[in-house]
């Protein structure tokens, strides 16, 4: 895969925006990203779609890799896939009003993520239950729901793929049943549905940056909530300071939110809260998640069953893609729990069912997410990692990033792997026309 084509997966650079600073550069955890010149800017390592490169652009160079409103102008059925997190950006608003207001804006559908998010806490509760006597997997067991978390995982930790619970997460599980239900019953009109991810961050890839072989046959599409905001503000606004009484016709049951359980995802312990799960841990933030990784791959928290990862400090609540303040949308959080209260729907008997059918078990096996996710660099020989040593000797560890990258031993690899030239270094140059004047000796 070729830098720009990988570049547009999860996010995307200005050039003409971009001042050459090097935040970027220096909060990538997997060290994926180049500047050369001050103004080109590339992907050459895995982007895993944390978003710390938007969050820390003081610019605005770097956006996420996420669709237009235009969009919904396009001939199709359009499919809103909703995340609690979109809720807790109108404080005081009820998640019906919200709702209601993008189907306002075209969407035919809005499918909340409520039931789903229910259905994940039973799998895992009944995973975690039958893995006390079994041990099939290793504890701490991670949460799979952050995508980032197991791309980062992959990436940097493989090691620990076998920890990643073996369920798949509330947003793969509404996908497939909006897939069952609500797209068969379109087939008879021949009408196309397109499914749309409203995200808090930018997780979700472009599918268009894959091969065409591994592109989906149904639309997907995502969209930030910061991009649809304005729009559902005004809907939203509108349909409160109406006077009418709203009747709502929807066609599949699951389309409302009712519990306070489904809002307190969208915070970090959220999604630990109400599982009947004792010795459970929640890490938000990305240095604080690379940390524990890191503890994990050491052995500790041996002793713990369940560890919620959010790479987002308070969670979802945190991501770079929202537009309300993480603390302000807590708040709002908690009152609407207040207001719902807590308790599940569905009957846990019906989902016990289901997963003896295996309706909960994701076909991602940690071999497989290796090969979609991890590392994808070239093994470097003894002999390359001596040239590397030899290289930050000279360069003497500056980490100043003025070369383009973002520390002197990623710079002493890209020398190595042929993509830099010691010239690039400031140092190096500086050095070298002291030499050139130095006076000869004798």
């Amino acid at each position: 895969m070729n830098a720009k084509r990988h570049s547009a997966c999860f996010v995307r650079f200005d050039e003409e925006l971009c001042t050459g600073c090097a935040s970027c550069l220096r909060v990538c955890p997997t060290k994926a990203i180049r500047i050369k010149k001050k103004k080109s800017i590339r992907i050459v390592n895995r982007c895993i779609g944390c978003g710390e490169c938007i969050r820390t652009c003081p610019a605005g160079a770097v956006r996420a890799a996420t669709s237009d409103l235009e969009v919904l102008e396009k001939d199709h059925v359009a499919v809103a896939l909703v995340s609690p997190v979109l809720y807790a950006q109108f404080p005081g608003v009820m998640p019906k009003d919200i709702l209601h207001g993008l189907r306002q804006m075209d969407f035919q559908h809005t499918i909340d993520m409520s039931y789903f998010l229910e259905m994940f806490q039973f799998a895992t509760e009944e995973f975690i239950k039958r893995n006390r006597e079994t041990r099939s997997a290793p504890w701490p067991l991670i949460s799979p729901v952050c995508p980032v978390v197991v791309r980062l995982i992959a990436f940097q930790f493989p090691s620990l793929m076998p920890h990643v619970l073996p369920v798949l997460r509330p947003v793969a599980l509404m996908a497939r049943e909006v897939k069952r239900r609500i797209i068969p019953f379109y087939m008879e009109t021949a009408e196309v549905v397109a499914l749309y991810y409203i995200n808090p961050c930018p997780t979700k890839m472009d599918l268009t940056c894959l091969e065409p072989e591994k592109q989906t046959t149904i639309p997907e599409i995502a969209l930030g909530i910061n991009d649809i905001y304005p729009e559902l503000a005004g809907h939203v606004r509108r349909t409160r300071e109406s006077d009418a009484i709203p009747f709502y016709q929807t066609r599949f049951e699951y389309e409302t939110c009712a519990t306070g359980n489904a809002s307190m995802w969208a915070m970090s312990g959220g999604e630990i809260a109400d599982m009947d799960i004792d010795k459970s841990l929640a890490v938000s933030g990305l240095e604080e998640t690379i940390a524990y990784l890191q503890k994990i791959e050491m052995g500790l928290f041996q002793d713990i069953e369940y560890i919620e990862f959010r790479t987002c400090r308070e969670g979802c609540l945190g991501g770079v893609l929202n537009v309300v303040d993480k603390y302000l949308a807590k708040s709002a959080i908690q009152k609407m729990i207040k207001m719902f209260g807590l308790g599940r729907r569905l009957p846990r008997e019906k989902i016990l069912r289901l997963y003896e059918k295996g309706d909960f078990q994701t076909e991602k096996r940690p071999s497989r997410l290796l090969n979609l996710f991890g590392e994808q660099k070239e093994g470097l020989s003894i002999e390359s990692m001596q040239k590397i040593e030899k290289i930050l000797d000279v360069v003497e560890g500056r980490d100043c990033a003025a070369c383009g990258a973002p520390d002197c031993r990623t710079f002493a690899e890209d020398v190595v792997r042929g993509s830099a030239s010691m010239k690039d270094c400031l140092w190096v140059r500086a050095q070298g026309k002291k030499k050139s004047k130095a006076p000869s000796a004798g």
